[in-house]
This record gives structure tokens, C-alpha cells and sequence, in this order.
């Protein structure tokens, strides 16, 4: 089923306090027939930096991210998309 399991919500609620971290939010997508929209996934995290590259740098090293990642999101396996952006 689509959407977060509550373990699973409650870890990605962890990725919010770190240091950095300006904008976290977390949702499901919004179902639609517009064929513009992309609406295949089950869940998008989007997290914003006070410093882009720094910031980035430092959430993807920090302990909390490292342990949501090996032990919630690579064992819920399946495909996995990443955009950094500015």
C-alpha cells in the first residue's frame, strides 16, 4: 500500500532535527489523471539546507541519516530517485 507505516514515520521525523535542516516535509502523492504530474511513487521527502552544498554535506554524513538509510529505507528496498537541486 502507498504512504508511511508509522515505524517508518516516525523515523523519517528523526531527519528533521538535524543540524541544518531549514524545510522538512514528507507526504504521499496527490492522486491525479493530469498526465503532467507524476504521481508513482509512495513516498517524497523534500528537506531544504540553511547551506545547500554544506548543508547537504552535513545531513548525508550525519549519524541519524546514515542509520534511517541502512536500516529503514535500503531494506524497504525497491527504486529510490534523489534530486539535489538549488
Amino acid at each position: 500500500s502507498r504512504g508511511l507505516g508509522d515505524v517508518y514515520k516516525r523515523q523519517v521525523e528523526t531527519l528533521r532535527a538535524i543540524d541544518g535542516v531549514r524545510f522538512f516535509h514528507c507526504g504521499a502523492p496527490v492522486p491525479s489523471q493530469r498526465p503532467v504530474v507524476d504521481d508513482f511513487f509512495d513516498v517524497a521527502l523534500v528537506v531544504a539546507f540553511d547551506d545547500d552544498e554544506g548543508g547537504l554535506a552535513r545531513y548525508a554524513s550525519h549519524p541519524v541519516h546514515v542509520n534511517f538509510v541502512e536500516n529503514y529505507l535500503k531494506p524497504a528496498g525497491g527504486k529510490l530517485l534523489v534530486y539535489d537541486v538549488k
